[in-house]
């Protein structure tokens, strides 16, 4: 059978040379007893060293593991339970992921590179290669934000309300962003919902943005309902509630 290793640790291991896991009642009510596996209770558990390697593949080491993972001193974390393998797992994944990340950022062309760094707030340097050795450096030590920004299927609007708040295409007042002097929403979700059911005030905003002049004149936004700040503002809340 395969080892399977567990990892108890004291949080302080220069100042510990005894503990004892005496038996305890849970957040349930439920009594824990610590049962050797010839199926002796015992008062608790008594320890001298700061670690305890457990291979819970063995059925001894199983039933200590069980008594001890939600003891008192483990949940309080004077002690902590570390599981080895899913920790190597874990880390075997978090390299992976940075490995792919760093290589998804370095074949970035010049227009991702400056739409990636508005969106993770890299700052306005022009210098491109600058921009560029900052996002691998994300990549590297975040790659979970680095992707998270980098495949977001809405990255196209999120890029467009940010020029578009630059250029004052859009606003934001009063933590609700306005076009002209219409809410639009309290969030980006919201505006790119509202983007989306304006899709000829989007496609011309997006044209004034490159530099071209608007063939049609300024249309009114298609509105399902009254759609004020404060219907916004409560609309976020609804959903906040529902999630």
């Amino acid at each position: 059978m395969e080892k399977q290793s567990i990892l108890y640790a004291s949080s302080k291991p220069t100042k510990m040379n005894y503990v004892f896991f005496g038996n305890y009642r849970d957040k349930t009510g439920k009594y824990h007893e610590y049962m050797d596996i010839n199926g002796m209770e015992h008062r608790g558990f008594s320890l001298t060293q700061p670690t305890l390697a457990l291979d819970v593949s063995q059925e001894s080491h199983k039933l200590l593991d069980e008594f001890l993972q939600e003891h008192p001193l483990v949940k309080s974390k004077s002690w902590t339970r570390t599981n080895v393998r899913e920790k190597q797992n874990k880390e075997t994944t978090e390299v992976l992921n940075s490995a792919q990340a760093i290589i998804e950022a370095a074949k970035m062309n010049t227009q991702e590179v400056y739409d990636f760094a508005k969106l993770a707030g890299l700052g306005k340097n022009s210098n491109v290669d600058v921009l560029r050795a900052k996002i691998i450096t994300l990549a590297q030590n975040d790659a979970k934000k680095f992707i998270k920004i980098h495949f977001d299927p809405e990255k196209s609007y999120r890029t467009f309300i940010v020029d578009a708040l630059v250029s004052k295409k859009l606003s934001y007042e009063n933590a609700t962003f306005m076009y002209g002097k219409q809410a639009i929403g309290v969030s980006e979700e919201q505006v790119i919902v509202w983007l989306k059911d304006n899709k000829d005030i989007y496609a011309i905003l997006r044209q004034e943005l490159r530099g071209g002049e608007s063939s049609v004149k300024q249309r009114k936004p298609i509105e399902k309902k009254p759609y004020n700040t404060k219907e916004v503002k409560a609309e976020a809340r609804s959903e906040k509630i529902k999630k």
